[in-house]
């Protein structure tokens, strides 16, 4: 049974089990890193001085001012962090993905559905484009939901855990697929539920600081393994309709000798020959034969009696008269 919610931790442990998958988010982690303490330095050594100073100029105190700029800041710095995250990572996904299906034996998934280039290229970066749009838009709309306790945070997650979904399984949809991006977009919100509870569980992982920068690829690796138990499951669909006209011919065949086998007792056509009655029935002694009732006299082979024929012969004849 395939429930959606479970894998982002099933990628997780599926990450820390297979260690050649760390050579894929090498390149991309380190730039965030990068990125990460690039925004930060910009963010406390300018943004902060700014921000700050303009409070106090418009008479808020100097030490509200300074704690409140300091919230504003690391918001700030967690946004760009997002956004840079939202940018680059849609490059380095799609191979990620593609590696999860050759490690669970689907390559030929992957070469069987090769398609027009040009075409999944142009489909691929105007629906990548789209959702990086959506995810942003979105993302700034519900971000004050974060402020409330425990259920805003639930919807919070629920709202870009959909999105989340639909950008992951985009490259399986249009490149693996071939679907266009109105089909991807129909199925994503057709299978809602399942989008969101793996992407609500995704973003909710997200969330956790410095943590999430593992948890934003092994959310990857958990989408992908999703989707190589569905192809896994619609083979072994597809196997089992295929083999079943031969798998009921074969019934039929069974049944048939076990026909042929049961019916030799019961006048079946391979049946034995019935005795004959002569060896059936009993031999009946002199004593028990019916008496025959004589006569006295016998037949003839003409059935006329022999006395009756002797006295014809001794009358005489009209000419011895």
């Amino acid at each position: 049974m395939i429930i959606p919610s479970s894998y982002p931790v099933q990628g997780v442990m599926y990450f820390i089990g297979h260690p050649q998958l760390i050579t894929s988010i090498l390149c991309p982690i380190i730039m965030t890193i990068l990125w990460a303490i690039a925004a930060t330095i910009f963010a406390f050594a300018y943004l902060l001085k700014v921000q700050a100073h303009a409070l106090i100029r418009v008479n808020c105190p100097a030490g509200l001012a300074w704690f409140v700029c300091v919230i504003f800041v690391l918001l700030e710095l967690a946004l760009m962090i997002l956004l840079f995250y939202l940018i680059i990572l849609p490059i380095y996904q799609d191979g990620l993905f593609d590696r999860v299906l050759k490690l669970r034996g689907l390559r030929h998934v992957l070469e069987q559905n090769k398609g027009n280039g040009v075409v999944k290229c142009m489909r691929g970066v105007q629906g990548g484009l789209l959702i990086v749009f959506i995810q942003i838009i979105v993302l700034l709309l519900t971000l004050p939901l974060n402020l409330v306790p425990v259920l805003g945070q639930v919807i919070y997650a629920g709202i870009n855990g959909w999105i989340l979904t639909f950008g992951m399984r985009f490259h399986y949809d249009v490149e693996i697929r071939n679907y266009s991006v109105s089909q991807s977009k129909s199925e994503a919100w057709k299978r809602r539920s399942d989008f969101v509870g793996f992407g609500g569980i995704a973003v909710l992982l997200e969330l956790i600081p410095l943590a999430n920068l593992l948890f934003m690829w092994t959310n990857i690796v958990g989408c992908a393994l999703w989707v190589a138990d569905e192809i896994e499951k619609a083979e072994r669909t597809t196997m089992a309709q295929q083999q079943e006209p031969q798998r009921q011919q074969q019934q039929q065949q069974q049944q048939q000798q076990s026909t042929l086998s049961s019916g030799g007792g019961s006048g079946g056509p391979f049946s034995p020959l019935p005795q004959s009655t002569s060896s059936l029935s009993p031999t009946l002694t002199k004593q028990d034969q019916p008496p025959i009732k004589k006569t006295g006299s016998r037949l003839s082979w003409f059935g006329r009696n022999k006395d009756q024929l002797r006295q014809r012969d001794q009358e005489p004849g009209p000419g011895q008269v």
